[in-house]
């Protein structure tokens, strides 16, 4: 897996991650647009108003036995450097397999159609976490070396989303 240098810890290891990898693995097709993920997640209206620093309401409806449930992401700015991630290893492999990215997934080839216009828009945010972590909501839950971390590696995965 080509993000297998950043997938783990900081990146790909929260509750976040795994209700991001829940919400593709329930789609009903393998072929999606970056265009579709954002609207139905809730990053396209949190992301035109410009900034993820405090988070905002995204989620999406999970569907299960026992009906449909709202399932949220606590953390937009960790779920947005996720999602850069998984966009990046669709770039990069032409694909994406939720096994790699979670091990306990049965293996689901996702592939990502990200237009130029969506790609630029999740650099542009990442470029904007990288200059400033600690002033996102993530900075009152984790330690201020691992948001720049975070953010060193938030940078690398923006500059290879051209």
């Amino acid at each position: 897996m080509y993000i297998s240098k950043w997938w783990g810890d900081l990146i790909g290891g929260s509750d976040d991650s795994l209700a991001l990898i829940d919400y593709l693995e329930q789609l009903d097709s393998t072929d999606v647009t970056l265009n579709q993920i954002l609207k139905d997640l809730g990053f396209d209206v949190l992301l035109s108003e410009g900034d993820l620093k405090n988070g905002g309401s995204i989620g999406y409806d999970m569907k299960s036995a026992n009906g449909t449930f709202r399932v949220e992401l606590d953390i937009a700015c960790s779920a947005l450097i996720d999602l850069s991630a998984i966009v990046l290893e669709s770039l990069k492999s032409g694909y994406v397999d939720l096994h790699d990215l979670d091990e306990a997934r049965q293996p689901c080839k996702l592939y990502i159609d990200a237009s130029e216009e969506k790609r630029n828009l999740l650099r542009d945010e990442l470029y904007k976490f990288s200059r400033n972590p600690l002033a996102y909501d993530l900075a009152e839950l984790v330690p201020a070396d691992d948001m720049r971390e975070l953010a060193e590696k938030a940078k690398m995965i923006a500059d290879e989303l051209l």
